[in-house]
């Protein structure tokens, strides 16, 4: 393996991790084939689906594309039909070049661009990777030569398992962020702390929590709580989730309660160690999470989850959701500039469609639910 090889393998590899996603790994394998430009299909477009197609050294189309006349007409009327998979193929092999400058293809797609030769990759697993290479150049330029060809056709394995690894990642991505707003709506406060007590991330409510001054603040970037001896106790508990991750001890957790100047408990927190991960991490990764109830957040139900739950009116629903934030029927009216006879008829209402018969019981019950997640 020489030098120009082992250089394109590891830009590969770095390729899912790099940003903007797959571009410099593009424009090294670009570059070092003396390409005029190079398009990466990631997600094939369909009629309902522009798809995902990155460039680069194409003029006006460089980085990710959807909407333009590359996506519009090149993917189409691409020519490189029926070819084998993981091989290169060249336009030369495939086609007719004098039929080919005469078609309306080559007057909209490769024309318009400079494009003339191009060498063609269909990167199929069977299941798991389903995407296509282009390497373009221009027509006072020669086309691919065998010894290039070669080359791709060596770098065709490693483009495969990068293409897997960056799939892979991006379901993770994926997944943690339905989680993330998952747990924001459902009004819980989580806090990501490094091994020097440091805050790194927290969620939007963390994030609300702190702007709002409800008694937990950042000082010197750690955070901090409105008495000292709450302080104390919380950093006691990020040392005691620390010793717990060092011995691998993932079940531990440790919850107190935070305390207003009534004497009101208004924060619930629970301190909980992060699992230890496989590769060397650094001061700044996360280590610890603190997650925070708020007593006095309000539920955020939206009237068409309740509605398509339980066949709630929009009235119904706002009237419910009033009563799971704590309010009685008398100050729900008042807020809603209801009557409390309109008031009690929507409940009477409410308890028909929900089955329930009491108060608590619908507010348990709207707790509980998938609503709020709407």
């Amino acid at each position: 393996m020489n030098k120009r090889e082992h250089d394109l393998i590891e830009a590969i590899y770095e390729a899912p991790l790099t940003e903007p996603v797959w571009s410099p790994s593009l424009k090294a394998l670009r570059l070092a084939l003396n390409a005029q430009g190079i398009v990466l299909l990631l997600r094939l477009p369909n009629e309902q689906d522009r798809g995902v197609i990155i460039t680069d050294g194409l003029p006006g189309l460089e980085g990710e594309i959807g909407d333009n006349p590359y996506s519009d007409h090149f993917y189409s009327m691409d020519p490189f039909v029926n070819i084998p998979d993981n091989i290169t193929v060249t336009l030369e092999e495939h086609l007719d070049m004098e039929a080919l400058q005469a078609s309306e293809f080559y007057r909209l797609s490769l024309e318009p661009f400079g494009i003339f030769h191009i060498a063609g990759i269909e990167l199929s697993s069977g299941g798991d990777i389903d995407a296509s290479l282009r390497l373009t150049r221009n027509k006072s330029e020669p086309g691919f030569s065998a010894e290039e060809r070669a080359l791709l056709n060596d770098l065709i394995p490693h483009l495969k398992r990068a293409l897997r690894i960056h799939s892979r990642l991006e379901s993770v991505s994926s997944e943690k962020e339905l989680y993330a707003q998952a747990v924001s709506q459902l009004a819980l406060a989580t806090f990501f702390i490094n091994e020097n007590g440091l805050l790194v991330e927290a969620n939007p409510m963390g994030e609300r929590l702190l702007a709002a001054n409800r008694g937990i603040t950042l000082n010197a970037g750690k955070l901090s709580l409105r008495r000292p001896v709450d302080t104390q106790k919380l950093r006691a508990a990020i040392e005691a989730a620390l010793k717990a991750r060092a011995r691998g001890d993932n079940v531990f957790a440790q919850a107190m309660p935070v305390y207003d100047q009534s004497g009101d408990c208004h924060l619930g927190l629970t301190v909980k160690p992060l699992a230890i991960k496989r590769h060397r991490e650094s001061e700044s990764e996360a280590v610890v999470a603190i997650f925070a109830s708020d007593a006095n957040a309000r539920l955020d139900a939206p009237q068409a989850a309740l509605t398509q739950l339980f066949g709630l009116t929009p009235a119904e629903s706002r009237l419910a959701t009033a009563l799971a934030n704590g309010l009685s029927l008398d100050d729900a009216s008042k807020n809603l500039h209801i009557s409390r006879n309109t008031a009690r008829a929507h409940l009477r209402s409410i308890f028909s469609k929900t089955g329930v018969s009491q108060q608590t019981q619908l507010v348990s019950l709207i707790l509980k639910s998938v609503a709020p997640l709407g």
